[in-house]
């Protein structure tokens, strides 16, 4: 069928690097639109990854995940096993393989995120700091499943700055897989939710029993940091105060809005 969008090829001719940050992002969104996610996170970075490799650019940097350990034990390191635990992360783990087995005609840097929050142009609030942050706000109330499982975060300003001294420092990283994110910025949930309750401080915390995200693990970054020297702006509790003083000073007005979320909102 005819597409509205311009080819590809148009927006990489000339161009010296290719982030790919394109999927359907996140557990809830691949359950509902498993066909699109399968079509879009790894057909099409297939296409685009073998349309780089004609191109001739510089370097070719993939936006994968740290959900790809799905459960550790141990404090996850680039070499340890991948346990993806949704179709999201199976499709980031597939498109990881392609590179690492079948390209050696371009050079590509595969960065594994951890969880993505704080303030930002178009804002998540399907993400964990954010989502709590505006639950708390508005309802005064937190319902967490596996309180004790642990997440690595990165706000999102820090993670464009570590992309930026990728870029920077490309020969010295390149064909390398990294662990995206700062030592210290491990956190279980319900740190997250007493930091909420620090600035919200009567929100309920309620411990659910059942849930559908069993995803545990921290992570190692110190492969990222012998490479590259890039300090960290931003932590958890500085975003929450930002993110809880935007909302009370409306800097968005309807924060139920599908634009800021990548699935139906829970929100009512």
């Amino acid at each position: 069928p005819k597409s509205n969008f311009a080819p590809c090829e148009l927006f990489i001719k000339g161009a010296d690097f290719i982030i790919h940050t394109a999927a359907v992002v996140g557990d809830p969104a691949s359950k509902l639109f498993p066909e699109d996610t399968k079509s879009i996170n790894e057909g099409a970075s297939y296409q685009l990854i073998d349309l780089a490799r004609q191109s001739g650019i510089k370097g070719f940097i993939f936006f994968s995940t740290c959900s790809n350990y799905g459960i550790a034990n141990d404090l996850a390191t680039e070499e340890s096993p991948l346990s993806p635990l949704s179709l999201y992360a199976e499709t980031k783990v597939n498109v990881e393989r392609y590179l690492i087995d079948k390209v050696q005609d371009m050079n590509w840097v595969i960065g594994r995120l951890s969880t993505i929050y704080g303030a930002s142009p178009r804002m998540r609030f399907d993400l964990t700091v954010n989502d709590f942050t505006l639950n708390a706000w508005k309802k005064k109330y937190l319902d967490i499943f596996l309180p004790e499982s642990y997440r690595p975060y990165i706000h999102v300003f820090d993670l464009a700055n570590v992309m930026m001294n990728v870029i920077a420092n490309f020969d010295k990283v390149k064909n390398n897989v990294f662990n995206i994110g700062f030592p210290g910025e491990n956190y279980q949930k319900i740190q997250i939710a007493n930091t909420v309750k620090k600035y919200i401080p009567d929100t309920v915390i309620d411990i659910l029993k059942e849930g559908g995200d069993k995803r545990d693990y921290q992570v190692d970054f110190s492969k990222l940091h012998k490479f590259i020297d890039v300090k960290q702006i931003f932590n958890v509790d500085k975003s929450v105060a930002e993110i809880h003083e935007m909302l009370k000073n409306g800097y968005i007005a309807n924060p139920e809005l599908p634009v800021y979320y990548n699935t139906t909102p829970k929100l009512s």
